[in-house]
């Protein structure tokens, strides 16, 4: 299985999958399924190979996070690995400094322990761990370069959550730092026309990958969450 095969419709957006190795940022709004659409990619995607991943929350509680995957009809593969870091929300409020080598080396023993089968992360939210650092501008994209470099040696595709509080439609194309950083960008979205609001998303870069630049419908359905075209 591609990872573009583990949505409904995801397919139809890409000609060719998300290269392997590769840094993606998944990005939009509050309340858009940027942890639903990330969940579900690594879970079915890993449920058809023989392969593991990690996904890391610094939003929920592991519990929460399930639940909430379940109630849109999400399951997860006992090859996805949840890492709860909530509670270094509160824990290591003041050793910030360290939280990157923490994170960094809770990635690393998980890959050593799995062996070469760990093949993918996602790190649910960016804007969460951020809020436990203590760091400028200038030193946040240090850290965060050597960081990412540090996955993609160990030839880790990982998906970055981050959410984007002034984006709301899909006009604004901002992105900071992490777009320059990242091999790719996946943005999800609110448009609204009239009376009728739909969630969307759209590729606005892939490297390596032919993939359509338009919108397309993101709806949750029984089975998860579906993607088609739609009329904007």
């Amino acid at each position: 299985m591609r990872f573009v095969d583990t949505i409904d419709g995801l397919n139809d957006v890409f000609e060719t999958d998300i290269p392997k190795n590769s840094v993606v940022l998944v990005t939009g709004s509050a309340g858009t399924l940027k942890s639903g659409f990330t969940f579900q990619l690594l879970s079915n995607y890993l449920e058809e190979q023989d392969e593991y991943g990690l996904y890391i929350t610094f939003e929920q509680s592991k519990e929460n996070h399930l639940l909430n995957m379940e109630s849109m009809g999400m399951k997860l593969s006992n090859k996805l690995h949840i890492s709860d870091f909530s509670d270094y929300r509160v824990m290591y409020d003041e050793f910030s400094d360290d939280l990157m080598n923490i994170l960094e080396e809770n990635i690393i023993q998980f890959k050593e322990h799995i062996g070469d089968k760990c093949t993918c992360i996602a790190i649910d939210s960016l804007g969460a761990l951020y809020s436990l650092l203590d760091n400028d501008a200038h030193d946040l994209r240090k850290k965060m370069y050597k960081f990412l470099e540090t996955l993609r040696r160990e030839k880790l595709t990982t998906f970055l959550i981050l959410e984007e509080e002034n984006k709301s439609d899909m006009s604004d194309p901002s992105t900071g730092m992490e777009g320059y950083l990242a091999d790719g960008i996946i943005e999800l979205g609110l448009h609204l026309k009239g009376n009728v609001a739909n969630r969307y998303m759209r590729v606005r870069k892939m490297r390596a990958t032919a993939h359509s630049m338009e919108p397309w419908i993101l709806a949750v359905s029984e089975n998860g969450l579906k993607v088609y075209k739609g009329n904007f």
